[in-house]
């Protein structure tokens, strides 16, 4: 054996992990688990889908903790081991996936599988990856897994064969759309529109409804399902979303977070989300930070505050960006939760004060408060807080201080409402 300062060193490390389904209801280590991710497709500017160094990988998970973040899902891509390295040494629990093909054909079929004995064997022993996800939205299968028995049939032996590799991780068949062998009922929805989301998602997670509105192009949208078979179970298995997100702006987007991550948290039969996305990349401009790794223009908001374990949810469907309701002219009483997902109940007290539009800090002084309590993944009940008019523009601070810290905090902008009109147009 090798000694001194030349000799080759190898060091091992190793984790313990267990995670399972029990009914609608994700465990990590025999405890409850939220899925708070972010959908991340790990492109740099100057060098694509290759990290310029070891410290870009790094920053990469530790910006995606700082935004509240507590999964990453590697979108479409074996990351580089060494990521997932990190990810173990750092707690980040992964939901890793391969590349998809564009069509169906047995051929194609066969080559998405071939990848699989040598993606579990690379990164089976890794403890971070807690969800192994496959097809994404029906990529590969001609987006018509209900109205193909070969395509489904493709979808369910991709299953098979990933469970014959690894029995120790839950396995999404096909992400997004029209399950049909899967351990997770996952679902992509993406929508503008503040009312439809919370109407939609409120019929989702009753059962009310199985299907959402996707558009395929400007002109073109279909219903999509949760299910590609009647057969599949209707209960029993967690339903979670796996990609959301909406806005033209970086404003708008952040508008979007507040208020769609809100009507997530306020279902309980939701075992998670995941936020669409981390960065920028070349086709696509929805990330929280630009292609560079730079924040954007939140509009004052914190994603970390949207994305945290305690969260507020407020009882308003908002009107517009920057102005979630009209200036009021009488005292305002706005109906909150608070949506727990920690090991143990808490108790503390809401606080509501109006500051400066567009102000950040919290207010010295509030001008309501009440005492809340919150159960473990039980959307808490409301608690109505009363405030005065403004008198002006305003943004209405809401916080929950438990033990003396300030545990979730959200925000409400109160402005001239405009409708859409049509000035200056030429005719």
């Amino acid at each position: 054996m090798a000694e001194g300062e030349t000799a080759d060193r190898l060091t091992l490390t190793g984790g313990l992990r267990r995670i399972e389904t029990r009914g609608e209801a994700l465990y990590l280590n025999g405890e409850r688990l939220y899925v708070r991710g972010v959908l991340d497709q790990g492109y740099w500017p100057e060098t694509g889908l290759t990290a310029p160094d070891d410290e870009a990988l790094v920053r990469d998970l530790d910006l995606a903790r700082a935004l509240g973040f507590s999964l990453v899902r590697k979108h479409l891509k074996f990351e580089e081991p060494r990521w997932l390295d990190h990810a173990d040494r750092t707690g980040m629990l992964v939901w890793a996936e391969p590349p998809c093909p564009s069509r169906f054909s047995p051929a194609a079929a066969a080559g998405f599988e071939a990848q699989l004995p040598d993606l579990v064997r690379r990164d089976g022993n890794h403890p971070s990856i807690v969800i192994w996800g496959l097809y994404n939205e029906e990529w590969g299968l001609d987006w018509d897994i209900p109205g193909s028995p070969e395509r489904a049939a493709a979808a369910e032996h991709a299953y098979d064969l990933l469970r014959s590799l690894d029995d120790t991780r839950p396995i999404v068949e096909n992400s997004g759309w029209a399950h049909v062998k899967t351990d997770l009922v996952d679902w992509h929805y993406y929508d503008e529109n503040p009312r439809s989301w919370a109407d939609n998602l409120a019929a989702l997670a009753s059962g009310e409804r199985e299907t959402f509105p996707v558009k395929l192009r400007p002109d073109v949208v279909v219903e999509k399902s949760f299910y590609g078979s009647a057969g599949f179970p209707r209960t029993g298995v967690p339903v979670l979303n796996s990609e959301y997100g909406a806005g033209f702006t970086s404003l708008e987007r952040a508008w979007h977070v507040r208020w769609q991550t809100q009507e997530i948290r306020r279902h309980d039969r939701f075992a998670g989300y995941i936020y669409t996305e981390l960065t920028d990349v070349e086709h696509e401009m929805a990330g929280l930070l630009d292609a560079h790794r730079r924040p954007k223009d939140w509009g004052g908001l914190d994603p970390a505050d949207a994305f945290a374990p305690t969260t507020l949810v407020v009882d308003l469907v908002p009107a517009h960006a920057g102005a979630d309701l009209p200036v009021p002219v009488a005292p305002l009483t706005l109906d909150v939760h608070v949506s727990h997902t920690g090991r143990t109940p808490i108790t503390g007290t809401l606080h509501a004060a109006w500051g400066a539009s567009g102000s950040r800090g919290l207010p010295v002084a509030p001008a309501d408060s009440h005492e809340v309590r919150a159960e473990p993944f039980r959307l808490s009940a409301a608690a109505g807080v009363c405030v005065p008019p403004p008198g002006g523009p305003a943004r209405l601070h809401l916080w929950l201080v438990v033990d003396g810290e300030v545990r979730a905090r959200t925000f409400v902008d109160a402005a001239v409402v405009e409708e859409l009109n049509r000035r200056g147009e030429r005719a």
